[in-house]
Formats: structure tokens, sequence, C-alpha cells
């Protein structure tokens, strides 16, 4: 058989040698575009799977919104007149909320500073008298009328009358051991305003049902001392002054303030706290002393002020024109008149500078406006007691001055904060009229949303009617950059097919266009291109550099 040359033999062998590299070759080739080919297929997908959890998530997000916008299309007021009226409405309840919201800050403000009402205190002054001498005449007096109507009646009875009758005239000879003595009685009202009504009096009554004692006597002054004018030499037990003057003073808190009772809506209604202890509260005091002479009572009574009011001195009081006042009154006063005579300092409006009355006063040339309240406290003198003079006498049994001493007082009108405070109480986000006011709100948004999705249908098929091929274009390039707006931004610079013009968020007609070219950002993009090629053709020369190094070896 004939096998050949040995050269033909060596030539065919590495024939075979270099068609099987090849072979090799293509196969790698083959195997890294399918490679490549699948990894690009993936990123598609993930790619699209990622925009459909965007859209899904947008929808989501879009069903759990809660529709806040009441308002309808200006659209709908050519198609539908009646709409106008609902503008109207709408502007009238935003008018109706802001007045309402101005008026609740205004009682809330209100709240802070109790209202006051001008009430008086009607002053009562009397006495009382036990076994006075003409007491105790007619008293002997009616006991022998008496006993000689008792003898008449017996007319000559038997002995034992007879012997009970000089028994009975013994003891009525005999003189009265009871001491004498005389009862001053200091009684104080508070009486109500006559310029409220019936129902308004009702009212106050109730307001004030829970407050044990709130308007009793002793609560309303701070102070009572009551001297006697008598003569020493006939009581000798009060030479020393153990008798002759009687004080009362507030007694101060024993037992910690109750807090305030929870009004309507469940909020408390902020009350000053009375003064808790084993004192209870009186309408009056009642002084007894012993004898037979008319007396002569000096009554001095400090009234309770709520704030505190000060006696001005003369020297401030003439120039701010008030004689007693709050403290904040006083200062009040003080800045008007700062302000009328412009005292402030033009270039720091902290300091004062004072004019010659003021100077004369605070001895002082200027003075910081902080400063001002620490150095008015040296003007201020606890206000002066209201004095009252009563003759006690002994000639009467009962005795009632005929005048009543009235003192005005200025005090927190509780019947009006209540009504201030129930009605605070219906602004209540938590109330049940709220929750009401909240739910029709919602259904008027719900309704407003249905109209507005109603009207852009409308328009929507109207549209459409009109010019169905220039519509679909119009709309599905609207929903086309709608899309690429939304989900384009997501992507990092790739769009879902993986090319470039994607990121740019262009639609394929204005790629089509010229004009879409001239802009701004096609120089950045043609440097950004060509560094991309130049990257890909380095990594390509690195790749087959690496190759034939495997092939040489």
């Amino acid at each position: 058989m004939y096998t050949g040359t040995p050269g033909m033999q060596k030539q065919g062998a590495s024939y075979a040698h270099t068609s099987s590299q090849v072979q090799a070759q293509a196969q790698a080739q083959a195997q890294a575009q399918a490679q490549a080919q699948a990894q690009a297929q993936a990123q598609r997908i993930r790619a699209r799977n990622h925009y459909d959890i965007l859209v899904g998530e947008g929808f989501r997000g879009t069903k759990r919104e809660r529709p806040t916008d009441r308002t309808l299309p200006p659209s709908l007021k050519r198609q539908v007149k009646e709409s106008a009226f609902y503008n109207d409405l709408q502007r009238m309840e935003r008018q109706l909320d802001w007045t309402m919201a101005r008026k609740r800050a205004e009682l809330m403000d209100s709240m802070g500073k109790p209202p006051k009402v001008k009430r008086t205190l009607r002053i009562f002054l009397s006495n009382t008298c036990a076994n006075q001498p003409f007491q105790v005449e007619e008293k002997e007096k009616s006991q022998r009328d008496a006993d000689a109507a008792d003898a008449d009646d017996a007319d000559g009875g038997d002995e034992e009358d007879g012997a009970a009758a000089p028994a009975a005239e013994g003891k009525a000879a005999a003189p009265s051991s009871d001491v004498p003595s005389w009862t001053l009685r200091i009684e104080g009202r508070l009486l109500d305003p006559s310029f409220r009504s019936r129902a308004g009096a009702a009212l106050s009554a109730h307001a004030t049902a829970s407050r044990i004692g709130a308007h009793k006597f002793s609560n309303l002054i701070k102070s009572c001392v009551v001297e006697f004018m008598r003569d020493p030499n006939l009581y000798p037990d009060e030479q020393m002054g153990a008798s002759q003057i009687v004080e009362w003073h507030r007694p101060s808190p024993s037992v910690a303030p109750q807090p305030p009772m929870p009004g309507a809506g469940g909020s408390a209604v902020t009350e000053s706290p009375l003064i808790h202890s084993a004192e209870p509260a009186l309408d009056g005091f009642e002084i007894k002393r012993t004898g037979t002479e008319p007396v002569k009572a000096k009554i001095v009574l400090y009234p309770l002020y709520v704030p505190e009011r000060y006696s001005v001195s003369p020297p401030l009081a003439q120039l701010l024109d008030i004689q007693e006042e709050t403290r904040a009154g006083v200062l009040s006063a003080l800045w008007a008149y700062i302000k009328q005579k412009n005292l402030l300092d033009e270039n720091d409006h902290r300091v004062v500078r004072l004019d010659p009355p003021l100077q004369a006063l605070f001895r002082t040339p200027t003075i910081n406006f902080h400063h001002i309240p620490e150095v008015l406290h040296r003007f201020l003198h606890p206000p002066q007691p209201i004095v009252l003079e009563y003759y006690v006498r002994t000639d009467r049994a009962e005795y009632r001055h005929p005048t009543a001493f009235d003192i005005e007082l200025d005090m927190e009108d509780w019947a009006l904060r209540t009504k201030q405070h129930n009605v605070l109480s219906r602004f209540d986000a938590n109330s049940a009229l709220s929750n009401e006011i909240l739910a029709i709100d919602d259904q008027i948004a719900q309704a407003a949303l249905t109209i507005r999705n109603r009207a852009a249908a409308q328009h929507f098929f109207s549209s459409f009617a009109k010019d169905p091929q220039g519509h679909l274009q119009a709309w599905i390039a609207s929903q086309a950059r709608d899309l690429d707006t939304v989900l384009g931004a997501s992507q990092s610079g790739r769009g879902p097919e993986g090319d470039a013009t994607s990121s740019l968020h262009f639609t394929s007609e204005e790629m089509r266009r010229a004009e879409t070219f001239h802009g701004p950002w096609v120089n950045e993009a043609v440097i950004v291109s060509e560094s991309q090629r130049l990257a890909q053709r380095l990594q390509e020369l690195q790749s087959n550099t690496v190759r034939s190094t495997t092939q040489a070896s």
C-alpha cells in the first residue's frame, strides 16, 4: 500500500493541527457571544422587571393617597354653569374658616387673661343685747304680772298654793345672775350685677356651684380688725389691750388645692384655687363683749384683690393719673407715658431717656427698660383699707345700722368663662361634630375627584371624536414623556433596552428631528460617547493581547 513520503505526512499533520485550533477559537467566540447575549437578555429582563415594580408601586401609592383636593376644573364652568355656585360656597367656607380660627385664637388668649367684672360687696353692721337693765326690768315686770295673774286665778286656794306664793315671790325678787352683754355683727354679701338677666344669674350660680364658699364674706377680704373705744377704768381687764382690739386674718392653706374640674370636651377649666383650711368660709363675724354702756367701734377691712392692687405714691400717681392699680397696670401706664413723651432712645430702644419729672423720681437721667419694674416697686405701697365706724347701742334688744357700706371689687366673671370654655370645647378635634365635618369633607373630596375624572374622560373622548389620529399620536407621545419622566430617572444612565439615548429621555419622534441635536448637551454627549468608545476599544485590545499570549504558550 502507498503511504506517501515523510514530508507529505508532516505537512498533513500540521494542517490538521491548524484546523483544530481554528475550530477551538470559533467555538470559544461562539460561547462568548452566547454568554454575552444571555447576559444582555438577563439585563433586559431585570430592567423590565424593575420598571414593572416601579409602575406597580406608583399605582399602589396612587391608590393609597387620600383625596384632599375639593376644587373643580375650570373647564367645567362652561359645561355646567351651576358649578359657579360651588366655587362661591368654597370661597365663603374659606372666609368662615379664617373667621373661626381667628375667633378661636382670641378666645384662647382671653382664657389666659380671666375676664373681670365689677361686683359690689355690701357690708351690714348690727348688734344685739342680752341681760341689759331694761331687759331685766321688762323680764321681772312680765314675771310679776304673770304671778299676779296666777294668784288672781287661784282666788285664795288651799294652803299649798298659799305656801307656794311666798316662794314664788322670793324667786321673782331675786336678782338675775346673768351678766349683761352685747354682740357686734359684721356681715357681708356680694350683690349680683343689676344688668344681669335671670338666665345670666342662673348661669352664674351654676358656674359657682362647685366653688364651695367662693363668694362668702371671709373669702373676699384678707383681714378684719375691730377696735373698741371703751373706758379702761370701767373694764380693768382691758387696760392692757387684751380685748380692745380683735383681729381676723385670712387662714393660710393647710390642704393642697384641688385640681380644676374637667369641663365639657374633656379639657380643664383653669380656675384659681380657693383657700382650703379647717376653718370654713363665713358670711360674717360676731364679737361678744360684756357691758351696759354704748361703745364706739372702729372696723378696718382689707379687701382681697386678685391680682394684688397697690397704692401708688403721690408724685407718681399725679404723673400717671392713677391712685390704685395692679403692678401690671402701673407698668402699662408708665409705658404709655414713655411712648407719649417719646422717651425711647433712637439708637437703642432698650434705653429710656427720662424727662425732668421722671428724673426727679428715679434720680437718674437714663434707665434700661427691663430695670423699670424693679425701680417701680419702690413707689408701690399696700392699698388703703376700708375704715367704718359704728356705735354699739345697749338700749335696744337689736339694732341695725341704717346705712349699708358698699365696696367695689374686680372679680373674675366665671359665667363668661364657662361660655367661652363651652365654645372652645366644640372645636375639639376628637369631638363628634369635628369627626362629622371631616367625614363630610372626605365625601366632598371624593365627589370632586370623581367629577374631575369624568371631566377628563369627557375631554379625552371629545378630542378623539374630532381628530382620532392626531389625538392618539399626541396622547401616546404624552404618555411616553410621562413614563420617561417618572421612571427614566431611576436608571443609572441606561434604558430598558440598554441604549444610551433612552437615558436622555427622548422619544423616537424627537430623535428623528434635527433640531433636537442642536442643544447645548450635544458637546458633552459627544465627549462621553467618544470616551466610552475609546474605553471599549482599549478593552478589546487588552483581551486580544491576553488571548495571543495564551495561544503562544
